[in-house]
């Protein structure tokens, strides 16, 4: 039972700690953002903080990490005979992803990976691999369990292609700060997504 405690009491540290790590990276930028700034923020000491992340670009790297479980948390467990089937879980997952995609935090871990990606080049493939890499590998692990009738390219590119439909030009509109998408927009956006792709590749259940 201690163990257990001590194990929660470490998993709540490590959360404020990713907290106070997303509050510093959006406030200074990656080249600005410093492990001793996350510590003020976070409390504790720095010996804390480097057990659990070893260099800044770990620490950025779990943040990603933590975007990425939520928006794939719908299809992390869902079983292949899940009530509703495909299209229920595509929606579902569509919806989870497009939500925590224009999150103001998210926004802002993009706009910054833009802003740097140049100057910090290893940045760019961390965000790429944890992030948006990570989300469309996901998905197309969960696309294996069905037989896609018409489709004829890889699975990891289908799952590439329905991100994109989802994001449709909401993500980019709301990056450069034209306008973010209210629940209304982002349904239909979500209803297109499934609907074509189910018409272009209709599951064999």
């Amino acid at each position: 039972m201690a163990q257990a405690m001590a194990s929660r009491r470490g998993d709540r540290r490590r959360a404020l700690i990713l907290e106070a790590a997303i509050a510093v990276f959006m406030e200074e930028g990656y080249a600005g953002a410093s492990m001793d700034r996350v510590v003020q923020r976070a409390g504790g000491s720095k010996t804390t903080l480097y057990r659990y992340f070893p260099s800044k670009a770990d620490l950025f790297a779990a943040i990603i990490e933590t975007l990425v479980a939520q928006m794939t948390a719908p299809i992390d467990h869902r079983a292949v005979s899940a009530s509703g089937g495909l299209a229920a879980t595509l929606t579902a997952f569509a919806r989870t992803y497009l939500d925590v995609l224009l999150e103001p935090r998210s926004l802002a871990l993009y706009r910054m990976v833009m802003g740097e990606g140049a100057r910090f080049p290893d940045l760019g493939g961390v965000f790429f691999q944890q992030g948006p890499g990570r989300v469309a590998t996901q998905l197309a692990d969960y696309l294996r369990h069905y037989e896609l009738g018409r489709a004829t390219a890889p699975v990891e590119l289908l799952a590439r292609e329905f991100l994109s439909l989802v994001r449709a030009d909401l993500h980019l509109r709301a990056l450069l700060g034209v306008e973010i998408a209210g629940a209304e927009a982002r349904s239909k956006a979500v209803s297109r997504a499934v609907t074509l792709f189910i018409a272009q590749y209709p599951c064999q259940e």
